[in-house]
């Protein structure tokens, strides 16, 4: 959806509205991504300043946010799998990403446990 601004003429009111949404493909950049994401929480764990706490807590809850639609998508295939929709690439694919989220999982853990 672009961005866009409309004017209304007739009673001067000005509507403005942006779809700011960003994707991150977890399957082909999630590797950079959560790295990224674990050396910035990582590196700001003790801080004292609040908006380095806010920052790392923010970071956090993007990585656990990350890691449950990495799960859910594994969840997705899986399924289409069991109702006999796959190739052997498939199910490549889908043990890789399995490694991948037990990975990051465990890596969470030790960031924020």
């Amino acid at each position: 959806m672009w961005n866009y601004i409309n004017i209304i003429s007739a009673g001067g009111v000005i509507t403005m509205s942006k779809n700011l949404e960003f994707y991150i493909n977890l399957y082909t950049d999630g590797e950079m991504f959560f790295d990224i994401l674990k050396a910035f929480i990582r590196d700001y764990k003790d801080s004292q300043w609040p908006h380095e706490i806010e920052r790392s807590t923010f970071a956090k809850e993007l990585f656990k946010k990350a890691l449950d639609t990495f799960e859910t998508g594994i969840k997705a295939d899986e399924n289409r799998i069991q109702e006999g929709f796959y190739t052997e690439k498939d199910l490549e694919i889908l043990k890789e990403m399995k490694v991948r989220l037990g990975y990051w999982k465990k890596k969470y853990g030790e960031l924020v446990g």
